[in-house]
């Protein structure tokens, strides 16, 4: 049940990625600053929310 929910967030996660990578094509032919700057945030959270799912994956598989 729990590699379920952590699947399904990495998944969620890996959406939220893709958003933000569009965002900041879109910024970036707009020539739009605060916009590309927030897309660019996002794109930091999108990363860090993948390596904390990736820790706890492996921390639940690791041999005790």
């Amino acid at each position: 049940m729990k590699n379920t929910k952590v699947l399904f967030a990495f998944i969620g996660t890996i959406f939220a990625g893709r958003t933000a990578i569009h965002r900041i094509r879109q910024a970036h032919t707009e020539d739009d600053r605060l916009e590309l700057l927030d897309a660019a945030l996002n794109v930091a959270v999108v990363i860090t929310g993948l390596l904390i799912l990736v820790r706890r994956f492996r921390n639940r598989h690791a041999p005790a």
